[in-house]
């Protein structure tokens, strides 16, 4: 499974290209436009297209609310990712800006830049076998790796917990929302990843995932 391992970013003073300034220009008025016929929409993800260059729209209520996906040549493979407020799109649509303060990957042939330091590219994943949905066979591996020793693909929901201390979140035998069956499970939070221990009825362990520090349901 891909993991994440952010490598360091340039921060530079990127030229705005032709083609991205005519697309901003087309979403300049659009935004305008929004603003008198309440049938033109821009708060959310995708509301504004200007394709095949130009996606997005305003998102939350941020200093720079407005998030679009600049496809360079209009390729999905190489694209830029820019947080802009209105007064950006304004300057940069009527040629007063011409250039922005970017973070670009250093992987060459990438080309990914970013206005937000946080924004991860594809270069920032790693394939790890040890990580997301692990083989019970490599238990011992795959914990081993992340410093918890004294747990095998033999061991029982007594056993762990008598390793591990009291979990963090548990849940019992039971059915989902869609009637799928949800065996009994625990869950444990480390500073660097979590882990979540599933059973079979005889309480062996029967499936381990890790996952990142942060991961939640739906993410």
């Amino acid at each position: 499974m891909l993991r994440r391992k952010p490598k360091e970013k340039e921060r530079s003073k990127v030229p705005i290209p032709d083609e991205l300034r005519a697309a901003i220009q087309e979403a300049f008025y659009i935004i305008k436009a929004s603003k008198r016929d309440p049938d033109v929409q821009v708060n959310y993800g995708d509301a504004i297209q200007v394709l095949p260059w130009l996606i997005g729209g305003r998102v939350g209520s941020k200093k720079r609310p407005f998030e679009f996906t600049y496809h360079i040549g209009g390729e999905r493979s190489n694209c830029w990712h820019l947080g802009l407020h209105s007064l950006d799109i304004e300057d940069i649509a009527d040629g007063r800006m011409t250039e922005l303060t970017l973070y670009c990957c250093r992987t060459p042939d990438c080309g990914h830049k970013t206005s937000d330091p946080e924004f991860l590219c594809n270069c920032d994943y790693e394939n790890d076998p040890y990580f997301g949905h692990i083989e019970v066979a490599d238990t011992v591996e795959a914990l081993s790796r992340c410093g918890i020793t004294g747990i095998s693909e033999t061991s029982t929901k007594a056993q762990i917990i008598l390793a591990l201390g009291p979990p963090k979140e548990s849940g019992c035998d039971s059915y989902g929302d869609a009637f799928d069956h949800v065996p009994p499970w625990i869950k444990y939070e480390r500073n660097h990843c979590q882990f979540h221990f599933q059973f079979d009825g005889s309480g062996r362990l029967r499936k381990l995932t890790i996952m990142e520090a942060d991961w939640k349901p739906g993410i």
